[in-house]
């Protein structure tokens, strides 16, 4: 691999898979501390010795107690420290704990809610310890000292405490001491291993904010592995990249290091997450504007996607803020690594989540400077939102259709619907889907706040809240109310199918009648059996979402706008004290619902995944890309403020050559300028995809775009490789 050394590569590819379950010397010595088992049983043995104590302070206490004594490594051939001997070992031993005794004992009937949507389909709920993002502006301004010395201040200026507070500034301090004890471990053992360069930052960065790129690097890395591998919060960006470490890079060039060292340290870098190899990959994001509307593109920027693509990697995963300023020349790289095979960049666009942040009352510098993390999801900096809430739109129509029950089980769902016959209007049928959507909505808003208001006493955040200017001034968790905007979100999936579904009814049953709709309902639960033509009939029809049509697209939009009354603005948790918003995102719930959902009346059979994002559904764009966008475009994505991302399929005939290039840019540009607000591409024909299935290890690079993320082809199973077989059939 380009910019990594053979022998470094293949340990740095593998330390990372030395845990509890396979012991490596070659990974790590064992003077250096202890395994993972000891590890966890000393956390619950301490924690028994100090169960008086607020959890804030039992958990920066148990934190301390795996910096002290987990082995580590800090070997030649690499520049960043090994710090994983076990993994997520608070998760595992004291916040399990605490989450048992929440959901079992104190909350048991949201506990039952909870499970009742989870395991009906209905929606897909856990509590949400996942899409973090530390301020780090702040963290590379003050560095590791600093911002314990900050949150000290801050304990400081406010001399009358509540017991919760003492306990929120006791947390903060226990933890980041131990953090600043732990780089001084670090800096030991570099010094053992004789990695010289390493000890030397490590060094510096205990005493001092970073002052190099590599410094910088060091830094980023040692809070994501502490946060999401110690602490147990993940970190849902590296940070807006080129804005924040292009200071450190231009300083080096300057002081004479060579840019092709640069490169190789920025290699390293990212190879750390290609290793740790995480499922849903590792976001880090570039661009976004100035005060002055300038780009935050930079030479870094360019050095940043010429290094990723010549590594051939596809984690860490790049989002790219698009802004009219961002160059043209940028975009067009980043479209030429997609088109030659390198899927894991997506777009998403400045100026449509400036607008739906201030529409939601954010400041303009607020918009501007908010993180992208996750898949493609954006938040203020310092502030917290939580999301894992995944609704079924579809489900709603089985009860419509079913006098009010499930149309899976059979069971009554809670509120009566009419005989499927009795409507006698496809707006009568749409109104009493629409009234049993918003039960399903106030229902999942009733459990999830239940259950928020307990977050910060399952697993306090005294690392993540000591980046936050808002939570050191009033005392509060980042998830007890104490960040700057303290959101949840609720996420629907399967726009397509639902609307690609109510064209079918209306035109089957209400236009050209040669239906009833007891007699479609009757259908779909024998699950189209004896019924092929008629299935196929559904599929074929041409009134698709995703073909700039307009029934299927006004009935999308319809739904979006009543689901933005339902839901945004809607307040928490009054422990967090935000409010509700939404988006439309499914992550693996098109696979992982589809089993809990009937057939539908689009033509999908039982169990057959269902649609993703605000995409078509798979296989259904049959009139092109634009098409694809002018549909997608039609819902207000200002409206709300998380996703509305479209999936976009492009064969690799269309895309060769310069012509290929301008149309792929002309489509981003396109979709941007017309409101959408992230985009990622798969660029593939069927017959590659089917030689793949055939012959996989002829294919062992190939990756495809999942949703929000990437993984190699040969990796997913065999219906998820049919399902992108079956939308490059599709495309045109």
């Amino acid at each position: 691999m380009e910019y990594i050394k053979d022998a470094d590569y293949g340990y740095i590819m593998n330390k990372y898979h030395a845990t509890r379950f396979s012991r490596r010397d070659d990974v790590f010595d064992a003077a250096t501390g202890m395994d993972g088992d000891a590890i966890e049983e000393g956390i619950v043995r301490q924690d028994r010795e100090i169960a008086h104590l607020p959890h804030p302070v039992r958990k920066a206490r148990a934190f301390a107690y795996v910096l002290e004594n987990t082995r580590i490594s800090c070997d030649p051939r690499d520049l960043f420290p090994n710090i994983n001997m076990v993994d997520r070992p608070l998760n595992r031993t004291i916040v399990a704990a605490w989450k048992t005794e929440v959901f079992r004992d104190l909350i048991p009937d949201v506990n039952e809610k909870l499970s009742y949507y989870n395991g009906n389909g209905i929606a897909t709920i856990w509590p949400d310890f996942d899409h973090s993002v530390p301020d780090w502006d702040l963290v590379f301004r003050l560095g590791f000292r600093g911002i314990l010395e900050n949150s000290e201040r801050a304990r400081a200026a406010k001399p009358e405490q509540s017991e919760a507070q003492t306990a929120f500034y006791d947390g903060i301090l226990i933890t980041w001491q131990a953090i600043l004890a732990f780089l001084a471990r670090l800096e030991d053992q570099a010094q053992r291993e004789g990695n010289d360069p390493m000890r030397k930052a490590l060094s510096s960065l205990r005493q001092n904010p970073p002052q190099t790129f590599y410094e910088a690097l060091l830094m980023d890395y040692i809070y994501f592995m502490l946060s999401e591998h110690i602490e147990g919060l993940q970190v849902r960006s590296l940070a807006n990249f080129d804005r924040i470490f292009y200071p450190f890079y231009r300083r080096d060039l300057e002081n004479g290091v060579s840019e092709a060292e640069l490169r190789r340290q920025l290699a390293y870098f990212f190879l750390q997450f290609t290793a740790i190899g995480n499922y849903w990959n590792q976001p880090v994001f570039l661009g976004g504007c100035k005060a002055d509307e300038s780009t935050e593109i930079n030479d870094l920027s360019y050095v940043f996607l010429d290094v990723y693509d010549k590594m051939g990697i596809y984690n860490p995963k790049v989002q790219l803020k698009i802004a009219d300023s961002t160059p043209p020349a940028f975009i067009r790289r980043a479209l030429d690594m997609i088109r030659r095979g390198n899927n894991s960049l997506v777009f998403v666009s400045d100026a449509t989540i400036r607008r739906a942040l201030e529409n939601a009352g954010c400041s303009s510098d607020e918009a501007r400077l908010c993180n992208v993390k996750g898949c493609y999801e954006y938040s203020p900096q310092g502030s917290l939102g939580c999301g894992m809430n995944y609704v079924n739109l579809l489900k709603p129509l089985e009860y419509a259709m079913h006098r009010g029950c499930d149309g899976v089980t059979g069971k009554f769902a809670g509120l009566t619907s009419p005989e499927p016959d009795a409507y006698e209007s496809f707006e009568e049928l749409f109104d009493e889907y629409c009234r049993q959507l918003a039960r399903v909505v106030d229902g999942v808003i009733d459990t999830v706040n239940g259950f928020e208001g307990y977050l910060s006493y399952i697993n306090p955040q005294s690392m993540l809240s000591a980046t936050y200017t808002n939570c050191l001034k009033t005392g509060k968790d980042a998830l007890c109310g104490g960040a700057a905007r303290n959101n949840s979100n609720m996420m629907f999936g399967f726009m397509a199918d639902i609307a690609d579904s109510l064209t079918a009814i209306k035109k089957v049953v209400f236009d050209q009648k040669l239906l009833t709709l007891s007699e479609f309902a009757d259908i779909l639960d024998r699950d189209f059996e004896g019924q092929e033509k008629l299935r196929l009939r559904l599929l074929a029809d041409r009134d698709k979402y995703g073909n700039n049509r307009e029934t299927p697209d006004a009935i999308a939009q319809r739904i979006a706008e009543f689901l933005t009354g339902c839901v945004c603005g809607k307040p928490n948790a009054a422990a967090r004290g935000g409010s509700w918003n939404m988006g439309f995102h499914v992550a693996r719930q098109s696979y992982d619902q589809a089993p809990k959902t009937l057939a539908s009346p689009n033509g999908r059979r039982r169990g057959e995944e269902l649609s993703k994002n605000l995409s078509p559904s798979m296989g259904m764009n049959r009139e092109g890309a634009t098409a694809a966008i002018l549909s997608i475009t039609k819902i207000d994505a200002t409206a709300f403020t998380s996703d509305a991302c479209l999936d976009l399929g492009l064969l690799p005939s269309a895309v060769k050559g310069e012509d290929g290039l301008d149309a792929m840019y002309a489509l981003l540009m396109t979709f941007i300028k017309r409101g959408g607000h992230a985009m990622h591409i798969n660029v593939f024909d069927a017959e590659t995809l089917r030689a793949a299935q055939r012959e996989p290890e002829k294919y062992r690079d190939l990756q495809i775009r999942v949703c929000g993320w990437n993984v190699l082809f040969h990796n997913i199973n065999r219906a998820e490789q049919d399902g992108f077989i079956r939308q490059a059939e599709a495309l045109v």
